[in-house]
């Protein structure tokens, strides 16, 4: 187990490289206010159009805290502990079985090295083992292409286009559909 671990601490998701836990109010420090008003990093969230707070920020991770039906996680390096990101699984539609996925690598530095598959893998065999969800969604501008290629690395296929949906630098972008049902998952797990 990792030196950082307290004693007493368990992860709620453990990865090789990563393990998932709750996002905290002790996670709204400086790095994670310059992640969400750094252009280069919100490029692609739709917070990016909103200057953030520290308190907004706080709110925000306060009233994640506890939802049944939207979980919202702190990715973390398994040997420092270090938080680079988070990841939400929600909103889950209980009924019809499945939720959205979406994800933030605030951390420059650990982009493009695969832990934000890794992260999409782990919490995908959550959904699937543990909640007994049937499908994962998630929706990308289609210039997107780290987050793209972190989503077809997990499992996950592109299944629609939304044309001209969303609009970003250089006007309106599709929106690229990413889905992965169960039964694919345990083929290929």
């Amino acid at each position: 187990m990792p030196q950082k671990y307290k004693k007493g601490f368990h992860p709620y998701i453990e990865g090789r490289r990563l393990f998932l836990r709750e996002v905290r109010q002790e996670d709204v420090n400086d790095d994670y206010y310059s992640w969400m008003n750094d252009p280069e990093v919100t490029r692609y969230l739709e917070t990016r159009y909103i200057p953030q707070s520290r308190e907004n920020i706080s709110r925000y991770v306060e009233a994640m805290s506890g939802k049944r039906d939207e979980i919202f996680l702190a990715i973390c390096m398994r040997k420092s502990a270090a938080h680079i990101g988070n990841i939400k699984l929600g909103p889950i539609n209980w009924i019809h079985r499945f939720a959205d996925i979406s994800l933030i690598i605030g951390e420059k530095k650990c982009w493009g090295k695969g832990y934000g598959s890794e992260a999409i893998r782990m919490l995908s065999r959550y959904a699937f083992e543990v909640l007994n969800l049937h499908k994962l969604r998630s929706g990308l501008y289609s210039d997107n292409i780290g987050s793209a290629r972190a989503f077809r690395k997990a499992g996950f296929t592109e299944e629609g286009r939304l044309k001209r949906q969303w609009i970003s630098v250089g006007g309106f972008q599709d929106e690229l559909l990413f889905g992965l049902c169960e039964e694919v998952w345990r083929s290929n797990a």
